[in-house]
């Protein structure tokens, strides 16, 4: 007997859309490179998701742990997490319904979102290799640099490989308007916009202290899963056409960060 669960999640980044800035907007592109490192992935029985950072995952079973870093617009990059689980061993007859993966607050994406102020369409704001977080501030409330091109194809040529990282919440966070971060806005206010849509964005996610270098989420599968005499196989599809987020917060002036790429994990026997 064959029992296919399917989650549809996002595996970073719910956590790129602040709402507190006054001009531009937060808007969407393609990435061509994105560079996630996992350290654990859990299978839980139940979550009590007590609030959206509740991250709690009941009856834990642990079936990845290390650190691997895999680029997920890859064609491989399913099987490449593939590897991270080892989903043998597992209790014969207990039933999972939710998962937990964990991660490094640290990506590498290359890519670009359309934004502009004033409707005119001339930011195209990429990624850029040479820019960095302010050292005074740390590198979880720096919201990073990117370029603003012209034209959507000056972005598309000229986007480089950007280190970027998972922000923590709170009114402190400042906007960097050169690559060094030296110049910059600060005091902006910061707060994950988890979307709705449970089924294709998880239920929780957590908020962790500028101290701690990796975050966790959980997710709950469509269908709960009961182990059966077979050990499950673990199959990842990813999808980054909405990838990297933008804003264009000034004319001419630009962050960006990661967003939403969307998974399906699906374990069948």
């Amino acid at each position: 007997m064959k029992n296919i669960l399917k989650i549809l999640f996002s595996i970073l980044i719910i956590f790129l859309s602040s709402k507190s800035f006054a001009a531009g907007g937060l808007e969407e592109g393609p990435a061509t490179s994105y560079k996630i490192t996992m350290t654990k992935l859990e299978l839980c029985t139940g979550a009590p998701l007590s609030d959206a950072e509740d991250v709690t995952c009941t009856g834990s079973v642990v079936v990845g742990t290390g650190s691997k870093t895999f680029d997920i617009t890859s064609v491989t990059a399913g099987a490449d997490v593939g590897t991270f689980a080892d989903t043998a061993g597992l209790p014969i007859g207990t039933t999972f319904t939710h998962a937990k993966p964990t991660m490094t607050r640290t990506f590498t994406i290359k890519g670009y979102a359309p934004t502009d102020t004033d409707g005119t369409g001339n930011c195209y704001c990429r990624t850029e290799t040479d820019a960095t977080f302010n050292s005074s501030i740390g590198k979880y409330k720096s919201w990073m640099r990117g370029v603003c091109e012209t034209s959507q194809t000056d972005a598309e040529t000229n986007a480089e490989e950007q280190t970027l990282y998972l922000l923590t919440d709170g009114s402190d966070i400042s906007l960097c308007a050169n690559d060094a971060c030296s110049s910059k806005t600060d005091n902006q206010n910061y707060d994950k916009d988890v979307s709705g849509d449970t089924d294709e964005y998880g239920l929780a996610m957590e908020d962790p202290s500028v101290s701690k270098d990796t975050f966790s989420m959980i997710y709950k599968f469509t269908t709960p899963y009961t182990v059966g005499i077979t050990a499950p196989k673990i199959s990842i599809a990813f999808g980054t056409q909405r990838g990297i987020q933008g804003n264009e917060y000034s004319d001419g002036l630009c962050v960006i960060g990661p967003y939403y790429p969307r998974v399906q994990l699906t374990v069948a026997e």
